[in-house]
């Protein structure tokens, strides 16, 4: 049997103008800052080098936030350092969270072009 793994990008809270308890990385996690490539190349190979399983299926999830609401320059900067891992045939994949109605037909070309997979569709209903 194959494993799968997840390795964990958070992006606290970026690219959410509301603040739901439920799902506010900036208060759940006490992370603030934004990301940088630097972080996001460091968490990937430490998660790389800490996996068994060489034949595993891994992939790199963008949590925390809603990623498609990122400035658009802010979200390539990060598919592109994700990116090169599948290039380079480390990563099999990579997966996002974000709200609904930050979706349309030039993000989804565009997050296919990284490749990203799986995207995570979270309620955009705030009362």
């Amino acid at each position: 049997m194959q494993n799968n793994y997840i390795i964990p990008i958070f992006v606290p809270h970026q690219g959410c103008l509301n603040e739901c308890t439920f799902c506010n990385q900036k208060s759940i996690s006490g992370q603030s800052k934004k990301l940088t490539t630097k972080e996001v190349r460091d968490t990937i190979d430490e998660y790389l080098r800490s996996f068994k399983d060489p034949y595993s299926y891994k992939e790199i999830a963008f949590f925390g936030g809603s990623f498609t609401g990122i400035e658009l320059k802010k979200q390539e900067e990060l598919l592109e350092v994700a990116n090169e891992y599948i290039k380079n045939k480390q990563i099999d994949s990579i997966r996002i969270s974000t709200r609904p109605d930050y979706i349309n037909k030039n993000i989804l070309k565009m997050l296919k072009k990284y490749g990203v997979k799986t995207i995570e569709l979270r309620s955009s209903v705030h009362k």
